[in-house]
């Protein structure tokens, strides 16, 4: 009696562990595709968070610039006096102090502007100063700079005082003075009352210029 031949069935436990490792390499690029999705969603609401807050405190926060001698004296001085009126910022940085002369030195323009004096030159060389201090915020660390500065406002103050204002003789002696009690050796937040002490003086100045 002839011998029936039965097949053997190959194993399939081969095609399982093939199965398994497509899977496997399916797997790993499907959730490395959903991390990477993860992470570019985070950098989005973290833009949508940030930009906007920094966009509010760039619009919310003015800056002197030199722009303002466009305005009439009295708008000008008024600005000037808002300022200094905010005598807490000087005990948070140095730049009160620089944006102080600029608009100190903008009502001046604006103020001989009025008056029809010529106060070109030293308003030029004032902005100039002011420009070195606003790029080195530092150089406002001792009260020698805003004592060199301050001696060419008061002088500029004492040329528009002689040839418009002969009633103010006195008030740009008391900024004078207000100046020199500034100790130039000694850092600008260890005396801010001197300091301002000679803004408040200039302001009281440049309040009176005015032409009737």
């Amino acid at each position: 009696m002839a011998e029936i031949e039965i097949e053997k069935k190959k194993p399939i436990w081969p095609w399982v562990v093939v199965g398994l490792l497509i899977l496997a390499v399916i797997l790993y690029f499907v959730l490395a595709d959903g991390d990477d999705d993860d992470d570019f969603t985070e950098e989005e609401d973290t833009e949508q968070v940030t930009t906007p807050m920094e966009t509010e405190d760039y619009e919310d926060t003015e800056t002197a610039s030199w722009e303002d001698d466009n305005l009439s004296g009295d708008e000008s001085v008024s600005k000037y006096l808002t300022h200094i009126g905010d005598r807490e910022r000087m005990g948070i940085d140095h730049e009160y102090s620089s944006e102080a002369l600029i608009y100190l030195i903008n009502a001046l323009e604006n103020r001989s502007e009025e008056a029809n004096i010529n106060t070109e030159v030293e308003i030029q060389e004032l902005k100039d100063d002011v420009r070195d201090i606003k790029e080195d915020p530092q150089a406002l660390t001792h009260a020698n700079t805003i004592n060199e500065v301050g001696a060419k406002i008061v002088d500029l103050m004492e040329k528009m005082q002689e040839e418009k204002f002969p009633d103010l003789s006195q008030d740009v002696q008391e900024v004078r003075t207000a100046l020199q009690n500034i100790d130039p050796s000694t850092p600008t937040l260890d005396q801010k009352d001197a300091v301002n002490s000679f803004y408040k003086e200039a302001g009281d100045v440049i309040e009176k210029m005015k032409m009737s």
